[in-house]
C-alpha cells in the first residue's frame, strides 16, 4: 500500500532516485499478492488507483507508437531505469511494465471484467512489440563465441545499441558500481525471461543465458551487486539445477555478513544491511524450496543432494503458495532403503499436479515408487493432490557404491 499512498496524480508511481521503473514493478508486486490472498474486496477498494497506473504506462506507451521506431523500440517505455542516467528504451523497463499490465489484468478478471480484458489485451500487445524490438535488435548485434567452441548471439539491454554494451560495439563509457558489465548483467535482457515477455525454453532464452553466464559471471556469481541478475530463478524455471545452485551458493557466500548475518550490496563492502540482497535471496530459497508453475506446484525443484541425506529431514508448514497454504514433510531414511514424503494443500485452490523431486544423494534411482509416476531424468514424482494430501514414498537398493 505504501506505493499506492505515494502514487502520483497521474498514476506514475516513484519513490528513488528518479528512477522511472517503479510503477509496473509495484503493480506486480500487487498482483503476486493477489495471488496468494485472493482478496477481491482489498482489488475492488484500490482498482481507481490500478487503473490509473495501468493507464499512465499505456499513455507512456502510445507516445512511442512512432513508425521510425520499429524494430528500435517501437511502443516501448523509454527511460532511466536505476543509478545510471539511460533514458533508453530498455527492456528491463518494459518487460516489468508487461508484467505489471498483466497481473492487473488477472486482479480484475472478477471485479471488473471489461477492464480486466481491455489491460489484458493491452498487455499482449506491449508483449508483442517488446518481442519484436528483441528479435530486431539480436539480429543486428555481434555474435561471440562461447568456451565450448559454438557461437551465440547477444542482445544490448536496450533498443539504442548493438550487443552487450561491454562489447562497445557502437562505443559508449559504460564502466559503472564496480564493474565493465553492470549494465548489460544487472539491468539487462534477461529480465524478459523472468518476467514472462520470454519463456524459459525459449531458444532467445538459451542465447541469453550462454552469452551472460560466459561473459558477464564467475562460478556463475555476477561481478557485482549480484542479486540484481535474475539468472538464477531462470535457472530453476529450466530445471537447470546445478547452474542455479552454483549462483545461489556462491552469491550467499560472497555477500552475507559474518557478523551480522545480514547482505552487503557490494563485494568491497559498500552499502551495509541491504534489504534488497536479502529479499531475493530470500525468494532464491523459497522457489527452491516450492515454485508454482501455472497449475502445477513444484516442491524441492532446486535443493542440492545432501538434503536427503539419512537422517535428515524438510519441512515446510502452511508456507504461502498461490494454491494456498502448503505443508511439506520429508522424511530420509536411506538407512532402510526410503524416502518418505507427505504433501498438504487443504485449500480449495489447490493444484492440479504436484511435482515432487527427492534427489539421491548419490544418485541413485528407486527400485521401487508409491504415490505417483516417476521421472528418472528430473528425479521428480508427479502426482495430483486428491483430497489435498499425498503421501510419496521412494525405496532404493541399499547395496554399496
Amino acid at each position: 500500500m505504501y506505493f499506492l499512498d505515494k502514487q502520483h496524480d497521474d498514476g506514475f508511481i516513484q519513490n528513488f532516485g528518479d528512477y522511472m521503473l517503479e510503477t509496473g514493478a509495484a503493480l506486480w508486486s500487487l498482483g503476486e499478492h493477489y495471488r496468494y490472498t485472493r482478496d477481491d474486496a482489498w482489488v475492488k477498494e484500490i482498482s481507481p488507483k490500478l487503473l490509473k497506473s495501468c493507464d499512465y504506462l499505456l499513455r507512456w506507451r502510445q507516445r512511442n507508437q512512432r513508425e521510425e521506431l520499429r524494430g528500435r523500440g517501437y511502443g516501448m517505455l523509454e527511460g532511466k531505469t536505476a543509478d545510471p542516467n539511460d533514458p533508453f528504451h530498455s527492456f528491463m523497463l518494459n518487460g516489468y511494465a508487461y508484467l505489471g499490465l498483466s497481473r492487473v489484468a488477472e486482479m480484475l478478471t472478477k471485479t471488473e471484467p471489461t477492464q480486466s480484458a481491455r489491460l489484458n489485451k493491452e498487455a499482449e500487445r506491449l508483449k508483442d512489440d517488446i518481442r519484436s524490438t528483441f528479435f530486431s535488435v539480436m539480429g543486428s548485434s555481434p555474435v561471440v563465441p562461447l568456451g565450448d567452441g559454438t557461437w551465440c548471439p547477444t542482445v544490448p539491454p536496450w533498443a539504442e545499441y548493438r550487443g552487450p554494451l561491454a562489447l562497445y560495439a557502437d562505443g559508449g563509457k559504460w564502466y559503472t558500481h564496480g564493474s565493465m558489465v553492470s549494465r548489460d548483467s544487472l539491468l539487462g535482457p534477461l529480465y524478459l525471461a523472468f518476467q514472462e515477455v520470454l519463456g524459459p525454453e525459449e531458444p532467445a532464452t538459451t542465447f541469453l543465458l550462454s552469452f551472460h553466464n560466459e561473459l558477464m559471471t564467475k562460478r556463475n556469481a555476477v561481478f557485482s551487486q549480484p542479486y540484481y541478475s535474475r539468472h538464477p530463478i531462470v535457472h530453476l524455471r529450466r530445471g537447470e539445477v546445478k547452474p542455479f545452485l552454483k549462483a545461489y551458493y556462491n552469491t550467499v557466500a560472497s555477500l552475507a555478513d559474518r557478523q551480522t548475518y545480514t547482505f552487503w550490496e557490494h563485494y568491497f563492502g559498500a552499502s551495509p544491511h541491504k534489504t534488497h540482497e536479502e529479499g531475493w535471496f530470500l525468494m532464491d530459497t523459497r522457489w527452491m524450496l516450492y515454485m508454482e508453475k501455472g497449475d502445477t506446484l513444484e516442491l524441492l525443484g532446486g535443493v542440492p543432494r545432501n538434503y536427503l541425506e539419512s537422517g535428515k529431514r524438510i519441512e515446510l508448514k502452511n508456507v504461502a503458495s498461490y494454491f494456498g497454504p502448503v505443508s511439506l514433510r520429508v522424511e530420509s531414511r536411506l538407512d532402510e532403503g526410503r524416502i518418505d514424503a507427505t504433501v498438504e494443500c487443504p485449500a480449495d485452490r489447490r493444484p492440479k499436479t504436484v511435482e515432487l523431486r527427492l534427489p539421491h544423494p548419490l544418485g541413485r534411482k528407486p527400485i521401487w515408487v508409491k504415490g505417483g509416476s516417476y521421472d528418472p531424468e528430473k528425479e521428480m514424482v508427479r502426482t495430483a493432490l486428491v483430497g489435498g494430501r499425498i503421501e510419496v514414498s521412494l525405496g532404493f537398493s541399499q547395496g554399496k557404491e
